[in-house]
């Protein structure tokens, strides 16, 4: 796997858009100033872990994810074939079926 700077900040920047989300409310969500966030999402530098870790979490998406643009299909196989049977529909159909997904688990618990 090669690191590719321009690739993360187009991962970032397209989930990002897909949350509705300006530059300006994420830099605020992950705490760090607008100009560094944007020079992320540029792709101009690099982030530390922490800021990484940050934006993974705020954005909902993997580290792994963020810096090579795959999933680890060896990690969890049932959460990549559910992220594979997700990834061409909406993000309004995505939240959907998970919440449908954790109304069946928490269904079959009781």
């Amino acid at each position: 796997m090669v690191y590719d700077r321009k690739g993360v900040a187009k991962r970032i920047r397209q989930r990002r858009k897909e949350l509705h989300m300006t530059v300006d409310d994420m830099a605020k969500k992950i705490g760090r100033a607008s100009h560094y966030y944007g020079d992320i999402e540029r792709g101009t530098c690099g982030m530390s872990i922490e800021t990484l870790l940050d934006i993974s979490a705020c954005l909902g998406l993997s580290a792994d994810y963020i810096l090579f643009g795959t999933i680890d299909k060896n990690v969890n196989n049932s959460a990549y074939t559910a992220y594979k049977m997700l990834e061409n529909y909406d993000l309004k159909t995505q939240k959907r079926a998970v919440e449908l997904m954790k109304f069946y688990l928490e269904v079959i618990e009781l």
